[in-house]
């Protein structure tokens, strides 16, 4: 699933402490040479993806959703920037297609209905994941691993508030969450969802139905 992100709420600054890894973060995108990070743990993977993608032009995949528009979108737009959310959930085939572009900036898969056979130079992959182990060792090394300590509960409520800002009920939403064992993209789900809900109820009220 690739997600339009490009929301100015989004951001480094949504991200509740993490002060020297938002700095490794930053210093790799800048960089010139070629650097792939990992983000590993139970808090922010989501939100430092979401931000980068900001700080940076480029797309985002949800790997717990991987199709074969996957290597549609890299061959339209041949992105510098690649973030995949849910590494660890992405199929076994799709790793090891990842692990050959990672090795060599080549993408050539024959299928029945496509052939694809193109390069992207220079690409820098940002992804995250819970289980590790689920990617092969191949794949581990070529990131550099960011592990991710857990929010506290009132750290994840401030963060909660920061990306459902036009929410008044974002600290409820934030709790609810908290208690269920849920993470940030609970969060902005059930945020998204909330908005929907409200915008034709907020068209009703002014259009003198």
């Amino acid at each position: 699933m690739i997600l339009d992100l490009f929301r100015k709420e989004v951001g480094f600054e949504n991200i509740q402490g993490y002060d020297d890894i938002k700095d490794i973060v930053k210093r790799a995108l800048d960089a010139e040479d070629n650097y792939n990070l990992l983000f590993i743990g139970a808090s922010a993977k989501t939100l430092f993806l979401l931000g980068i993608i900001e700080y940076k032009k480029g797309v985002y995949f949800d790997g717990s959703n991987t199709t074969n528009r996957i290597l549609d979108v890299l061959e339209e737009h041949r992105p510098k920037i690649i973030c995949i959310d849910e590494l660890d959930k992405m199929p076994r085939q799709f790793q090891d297609k990842l692990l050959n572009f990672m090795e060599s900036g080549h993408i050539k898969v024959d299928q029945m209905r496509k052939h694809y056979d193109f390069k992207i130079k220079g690409a820098k992959v940002f992804a995250a994941c819970n289980e590790i182990t689920r990617l092969s060792r191949a794949l581990q090394s070529r990131f550099r691993r960011l592990h991710l300590p857990s929010y506290t509960e009132q750290q994840f409520l401030e963060v909660s508030i920061k990306v459902l800002s036009n929410l008044k009920i974002a600290s409820v939403i934030g709790k609810a969450v908290w208690d269920q064992g849920g993470d940030i993209r609970d969060v902005i789900s059930i945020g998204k969802l909330v908005e929907r809900m409200m915008v034709p109820k907020i068209s009703r009220r002014y259009s003198g139905q």
